[in-house]
């Protein structure tokens, strides 16, 4: 970093190189560690850091919700709260689970098992024991402050026993039953998952080819057959029912050999087969007939093989009448319980037939259709085969295709909490607000009950103790646990928990069930699980909680976001969180959701050293994502966020060039300030205004995108219009600039860290970093009575734009003087002589007039009159070429490599007696102008550099 000398400050070859010395700064002087004590002890401020997957390389997506969670803590800081920032590891579930079978080449359950949960648990253990250095680079060079060090992590003794003791509170509040239910499944993982996992991800739905086959089933009575559609077949052998709308208009139909059922809705679908309508009936006139059943695998009840009414029945595909096998579908099983009906269970864990199936048992269910669609057709019971494309749900880590299935769980009583849910929500700051109202609210409304079961082994225990004659006990501490067995507990995993028994008061033996928690839990219990609260850092969780600030992108809504709310709400009453930022999905290069498992993107490393990771930062923060819309990535608009950077850049090394040349230091105060000078504070105090007002409402994209007009305003308009100053080493424009950058880089230190502490550190010459410093405030009053500088440059900017297009159409360079300007309307410019001054030099005329003049090209620009007098006189021709001449020659010294100010004297030699002619009636403006002592004429050119071809003139300097 700098040292006290106030204006020496190194050059650096890429914005990447100079982020790479503040960030040595920063480890060196601990900075992050002073920031955090800065604001001990004030008021706090807290935020959730959803904690990413151990292992594997971070991405984009990954970096993306990172950048905000730094800009807001750096904020908050700075604005005087103190804020804890700690990294967490999310270490257990199916992630880990998957990659440890991969890598012991386990096929499923079955191999585990043989394996042994030891040593599979001891494989998942060792796979996720080291953190990646190569996550820590990521963090550091994007500019993140977090305490890596000190993470938490899921797979934490302490961690796992908060898990357990939430757990117990909710059972002990009877929120937590077990009872069987149909939930998605995967065959592959032999566990079932939550429908938020799978929905969460719209890439979990992929479109497959499935065989649809129309069955015929016989009325018992009569022979008729009634018509049922369905593309699983693998299920017939569980039918028990089916379900028809008591409401819809029905038809009997014949082919001319036999009677066929099905909705008329659905006949069109079979107008191939020439089908004649019989009878045209309600729906209602068919519930309550018995047909028979298609297979006699199991023992059934009176209730089963029956017509019913179901109102889940539609009529937009199939033959209107639904078939029934309770167990493998949420309205089968619904209706199965309503109507008494058995459950057949004819599909093992890992998806192949029971023994009880004998036609088929030990087929997996997928390889069966074929085969049962092929003994239906044998039997005369398949009316039609055809093979469709839809889209269905696939395993989240290990892409298998699941299945609806019955299965016993322990559940969480949603329905009892969703009207508390629901008010809480009201409560909560969502930025975009329409996230809130919206699909959250609609999330928490259609929510079931939540599974928390998983028949797993990497994970939290369910905490729960059976006898063999029923009894339960639900254990909520270690100490509780240590109470209970009589023995010393260090770990919760598998089997070691699983080899803990307990013994009742009347002496009975109990032992665990086996399923491990769903993975979700520990990420709704992060709040307090990190800190072991109830048993540990009480006061720490109670300040923290609801947190200040969260942000996830959209999936999070029926994930993470999702579950916080549940845990929240049914432990403590209260909402999780105050304000949610909700960011859209990012898409990989193959158009789906950018994610390590689809490695569908380059690595960020690359794009951070080229660009430098400030311009991903701006690129990001202000791109559309961050209102919760989708966004591809794209390389260039990066690229012009570095463009920005180094304007940024080059605007500060502006200041310190003149500075120095001109020995300035600041704090004098006494030269007087132009209507540029104000204009630029009352910009800089318009930008703190709009930019510190979007991140208190966490609207990262309106406070990002503030920041370009500024750095652009203050390069192009208040830079380049001052100039003349700056090389004069005017003392007004000198302290104006400096003080804008200085409060600049405090102003923006949230969003660019490394180019606001290079630049603050640079022009103040002081050791402490700018992230120690309070945020700037702002006079808002000054800035509204100050809004006629304001709007006055506003007007001459507009004009002077409008202009400059007259001059392009026209074919007449900047460069080239021009007589006069014309402006009709604009009677708030008469009498503002600077503002006239400024307009005047900026589009080169000579005078400006307030009336309509003949000869003039004319422009109209809002109601309003803008006239250029583009004819030329000798003269005008002559200071255009002078002014061009001029142009030349500046450009001449920087290829020559002379420095700001360096004064030296230009020999030079012509051909051109007009060009020489030039030379000399101008030579003392010339030596003012481009920092000469003398201005000598030459004899030849020998020895001298041809500069301008076209203008005959070779030049040197010495």
């Amino acid at each position: 970093m700098a040292d006290k000398e106030i204006y020496n400050s190194p050059r650096f070859p890429s914005l990447f190189a100079a982020e790479e010395s503040v960030l040595n700064y920063w480890q060196k002087e601990k900075i992050f560690e002073k920031s955090l004590e800065k604001n001990a002890g004030k008021e706090t401020y807290s935020f959730y850091d959803g904690p990413p997957f151990i292992t594997g390389l971070p991405h984009y997506a990954t970096l993306l919700p990172s950048i905000a969670k730094d800009i807001i803590p750096r904020y908050q800081t700075m604005k005087g709260k103190q804020v804890r920032r700690v990294w967490g590891w999310d270490v257990h579930g199916l992630p880990a689970e998957n990659q440890v079978e991969k890598k012991l080449n386990l096929k499923g359950k079955k191999d585990i098992e043989a394996l042994g949960v030891d040593k599979f648990v001891a494989a998942c253990r060792e796979y996720v024991s080291t953190t990646s250095e190569q996550w820590r680079w990521y963090i550091d060079h994007i500019g993140r402050w977090v305490d890596i060090d000190n993470a938490y992590r899921t797979d934490q003794l302490s961690f796992m026993e908060s898990v357990m003791w939430a757990f117990k509170q909710l059972y002990d509040r009877d929120l937590i039953y077990q009872g069987r239910r149909v939930s998605l499944y995967c065959p592959r993982c032999a566990t079932p998952l939550s429908k938020f996992e799978i929905t969460m991800d719209e890439g979990n739905y992929r479109d497959v080819e499935d065989s649809a086959v129309t069955v015929k089933f016989k009325l018992a009575d009569e022979e008729t057959f009634v018509l049922a559609w369905t593309t699983t077949p693998w299920t017939l052998p569980a039918n028990l029912a089916l379900a028809v709308d008591k409401d819809a208009e029905y038809v009997k139909v014949t082919d001319g050999k036999q009677d066929y059922i099905l909705a008329h809705q659905a006949l069109e679908r079979y107008r191939e087969m020439d089908l004649e309508i019989v009878e045209t009936f309600k729906g209602e006139k068919l519930v309550g007939k018995s047909y028979q059943p298609l297979y006699t695998f199991f023992e059934t009840n009176s209730n089963d093989y029956k017509i019913y009414a179901g109102d889940f029945v539609a009529m937009t595909e199939g033959t209107g009448v639904v078939h029934i096998a309770p167990g493998f579908g949420e309205d089968d099983t619904k209706l199965g319980e309503q109507e008494k009906l058995s459950l057949l269970l004819t599909i093992n864990d890992e998806g192949h037939f029971t023994e009880e199936v004998s036609d088929w048992r030990g087929m997996y269910y997928k390889k069966a259709n074929p085969p049962i669609t092929a003994d239906l057709k044998e039997r005369g019971l398949l009316l039609k085969e055809e093979t469709i494309t839809h889209s269905y749900p696939h395993c989240y880590r290990c892409g298998t295709p699941l299945i609806y299935k019955s299965q016993v769980s322990w559940y969480l009583r949603i329905s009892e909490l969703k009207n508390q849910l629901l008010d809480t929500n009201k409560f909560v700051h969502w930025h975009p607000k329409h996230f809130g109202a919206g699909r959250f609210a609609y999330n928490v409304e259609n929510a079931p009950d939540w599974s928390l079961s998983r028949t797993r082994y990497w994970g939290s225990p369910i905490p729960v103790w059976q006898t063999e004659d029923g009894e339960t006990i639900v254990v909520g501490s270690l100490k509780e646990l240590e109470e209970l067995s009589g023995q010393k507990v260090t770990d919760l995993h598998r089997p070691h928990i699983d080899n803990i028994v307990l013994t009742t008061k009347s002496g009975k033996k109990a032992h665990r069930v086996k399923e491990v928690l769903d993975c979700w839990f520990e990420s709704g219990s992060m709040p307090f699980a990190q800190f072991n609260y109830p048993f540990n850092n009480e006061k720490e969780f109670e300040q923290s909680l609801p947190a200040d600030f969260i942000i996830e992108y959209t999936g999070q809504l029926r994930g993470w976001f999702y579950y916080l709310h549940v845990l929240a709400n049914a432990l403590f009453q209260k909402n999780a969180f105050t304000n949610v930022a909700v960011t859209g999905v990012l898409m990989g290069t193959d158009g789906r959701k950018m994610s390590k498992s689809y490695g569908n993107y380059p690595d960020p490393k690359a794009t951070i050293e080229k660009y430098g990771a400030e311009a991903l930062r701006l690129y990001f923060m202000g791109s559309k994502i961050m209102a919760g819309e989708d966004l591809v990535m794209n390389e260039e608009d990066i690229r012009e966020e570095s463009r920005l950077l180094q304007t940024l850049h080059n605007s500060f090394r502006y200041f310190v060039t003149y500075a120095n040349v001109h020995h300035f230091k600041p704090g004098k105060g006494q030269s007087q300030k132009t209507a540029l000078d104000r204009w630029i504070e009352l910009r800089l105090g318009q930008f703190i205004e709009t930019y510190s007002q979007a991140l208190d409402g966490y609207d990262f994209a309106t406070a990002t995108r503030a920041i370009r007009p500024f750095i652009e305003d203050l390069s192009t308009w208040y830079i380049r219009r001052s100039r003349d100053r700056f090389v004069a080493g005017d003392e007004a424009a000198l302290e104006t600039l400096h003080d804008v950058l200085k409060t600049f880089a405090l102003a923006v230190a949230p969003t660019l860290p490394f180019s606001a502490e290079l630049i603050y550190q640079t022009l103040t010459g002081e050791a402490d970093s700018v992230h120690l410093q309070n945020y700037p405030t702002v006079n808002e009053p000054k800035v509204a009575e100050n809004s006629q500088v304001l709007n006055l440059m506003d007007d001459v900017r507009a004009i002077a734009s409008v202009v400059h297009k007259i001059r392009a159409d026209e074919g007449k360079s900047l460069r080239q003087p021009l007589a006069a300007l014309s402006l009709v309307g604009f009677e708030n410019l008469v009498s503002q002589d600077e503002y006239l001054e400024i307009l005047k030099d900026e589009v080169n005329v000579g005078r400006i007039e307030f009336s309509a003049l003949a000869g003039f090209v004319t422009v109209e620009h809002d109601g309003k009159e803008i006239g250029l007098d583009v004819r030329l006189t000798p003269e005008l021709e002559e200071e255009g070429r002078y002014r061009e001449l001029a142009r030349l020659l500046q450009d001449a010294r920087k290829k020559a490599g002379l420095q700001v100010g360096q004064k030296v004297t230009m020999h030079y030699y012509t051909a051109d007696k007009a060009l020489a002619e030039l030379l000399q009636q101008r030579a003392s403006e010339l030596e003012h102008q481009i920092s000469l002592t003398e201005l000598v004429k030459a004899d030849n050119s020998s020895g001298l550099t041809t500069v301008v071809p076209g203008e005959d003139l070779s030049l040197r300097f010495e």
